[in-house]
């Protein structure tokens, strides 16, 4: 477990495509360790950072998220894709990496929901996220020889070999959540640097909005997966922008202490740091549990969380107000999205919309819960729409 601790920093920095390039790199290697010695500094508390600060530019910063924060929570009413132009055919067969963690599992469903409106098959191919289970699970890809092939969390190079035989099999591979762009065998990659980057600016307005400019934040990343790295800068710089004189701790857990010792780890943290009230979560897989340590802690008045990429535990924990907020990433249209993707491509249609298409990520609380959720599509009516745009 790697953790750092740092006070807020008093200048606004944005966000823009080439600083998070090029912070990637940074990120990736600065939490590339899941386990080894902490570093911890001391911080004031928000309360006393922000002492020098005006109450015009607190008042400013929290305006802006709670801008922000509205955007996040507006639910999109369009799958915003065009009609096919060439009969999209049934019987096809995809194809699903499984990337060892349970919001896979919610993935499997959304795409077997698409794949039941075409009328085509879906094989889920198990993996336990580590590298080698991920390379076998490609593999097999390979042995079953599907129509298309999906894969969500992992970059290429992990299972180069396999995509250069399914490239000379003329399967498209269509890839979520990673550092990949099109080509050696990818045909589509979307959830990439470019485009995640809003999830941690969505965690950082909720932040900020909640405490009214008084946060002091401990961040808990997964550095496993690789594509997490763009939402901490994100979330980093917009907090940092929007309440500059808040305190922020960062803390990298590994993956096996997912359903184990993440929960135990952050409130170790939160003991030695008695001035945090807010935790952010870069998936909310290692929050679960969270709940049940915080009480035990006597933390559950003081302080909330939010996370992403939601499971079935923490729907529940926001339904029930113990988690503060999600960030859903709308899986029923996203996999919509790549299904569409599959049959463009395999009719010899332009991905052009897809490639143009905006991830409809949606921030989930408890006031909002009944407008969807990551369990069930936040676009009203949505297969109604796809069979219109699929003529199914």
């Amino acid at each position: 477990m790697r953790m750092v601790r740092k006070r807020g920093l008093r200048h606004h920095r944005r966000v823009t495509g080439l600083v998070l390039t090029a912070a990637l790199g940074v990120m990736i290697a600065a939490c590339s360790s899941t386990a080894g010695t902490s570093t911890a500094g001391s911080s004031a508390s928000a309360g006393s950072d922000s002492a020098g600060l005006t109450g015009s530019s607190q008042s400013v910063g929290v305006q802006a998220a709670e801008a922000e924060l509205k955007v996040a929570e507006t639910r999109p009413a369009s799958i915003n894709l065009p009609p096919v132009t060439a009969p999209i055919p049934s019987g096809k067969t995809v194809s699903f990496v499984h990337c060892g963690v349970a919001v896979c599992d919610t993935i499997a469903v959304a795409i077997k929901n698409a794949a039941s409106i075409l009328g085509w098959k879906v094989n889920v191919v198990a993996s336990d996220g580590t590298p080698a289970s991920v390379q076998a699970a490609w593999a097999s890809v390979v042995r079953l020889h599907p129509d298309v092939a999906f894969g969500s969390g992992f970059d290429r190079a992990l299972f180069a070999s396999e995509a250069s035989q399914l490239a000379s099999m003329k399967v498209p591979i269509m890839d979520w959540s990673t550092l990949d762009s099109p080509g050696q065998g990818i045909t589509l990659a979307k959830g990439g640097p470019s485009e995640v980057p809003v999830v941690g600016e969505q965690m950082a307005a909720w932040v900020v909005a909640s405490t009214e400019g008084k946060a002091d934040t401990l961040y808990v990343n997964l550095p496993t997966y690789v594509i997490l790295q763009p939402v901490m800068t994100a979330f980093d710089a917009y907090y940092k922008q929007w309440c500059p004189g808040c305190g922020l701790s960062t803390m990298s857990v590994p993956l096996t202490s997912i359903g184990t010792t993440a929960p135990s780890l952050i409130v170790s943290y939160l003991r030695a740091h008695p001035s945090i009230n807010r935790i952010a979560v870069s998936y909310d897989g290692v929050d679960v549990g969270l709940p049940a340590a915080l009480a035990a802690a006597g933390l559950s008045g003081k302080v909330q969380f939010i996370g992403e990429a939601p499971t079935a535990t923490n729907l529940a924990y926001v339904q029930a107000g113990t988690e503060g907020a999600t960030v859903a990433q709308g899986y029923y249209e996203i996999w919509a999205m790549f299904m569409d993707a599959a049959a463009r491509a395999l009719t010899g249609q332009s991905l052009a919309p897809d490639n143009a298409w905006k991830v409809p990520w949606f921030l989930l609380t408890q006031s909002n819960y009944s407008q969807g959720t990551g369990y069930a599509p936040i676009v009203p009516n949505l297969d109604a729409q796809l069979r219109q745009i699929w003529k199914k």
